[in-house]
């Protein structure tokens, strides 16, 4: 694969219209044949089209990106990064991000994305367990 500022754009104008609340650029950025996408909390597998428009739907939801790198190999690519999410109450986290895109009606669009935060292996035990015995 080769790195593709196609793809980076891609990525780029997701994350700017998921910020906007532009419900209508949905189908624009995202697959029509999209099958998952893995958040950051428990349980957060989200293999709806209607759930995964969800986050187009979440006032004041913003997903701002650092620094994507997207690469392609014909009409298949993928991109990293590690964008800010932000919520309403002002609160905000750093996620890592990798998606799977595909070039269709001739753009690029998500078909899976994988959030994710890079916490310590023993701390992850210890909210493992503190999870499962509730």
């Amino acid at each position: 694969m080769e790195e593709s500022a196609e793809v980076r754009e891609a990525l780029l104008r997701f994350c700017d219209r998921l910020s906007a609340g532009d419900v209508a650029s949905f189908d624009e950025l995202v697959s029509r044949e999209a099958k998952l996408v893995i958040g950051t909390a428990p349980g957060e597998w989200v293999e709806s089209r209607e759930g995964m428009r969800f986050g187009f739907e979440a006032e004041g939801l913003k997903l701002e990106a650092a620094d994507p790198r997207g690469y392609a190999e014909g009409p298949a690519g993928w991109v990293v990064d590690e964008p800010k999410f932000s919520f309403p109450d002002g609160s905000s986290f750093r996620v890592r991000l990798t998606a799977v895109m595909r070039q269709e009606d001739g753009r690029w669009k998500i078909v899976h994305a994988h959030f994710s935060v890079g916490v310590p292996d023993e701390e992850v035990v210890e909210l493992q367990k503190r999870w499962s015995s509730g």
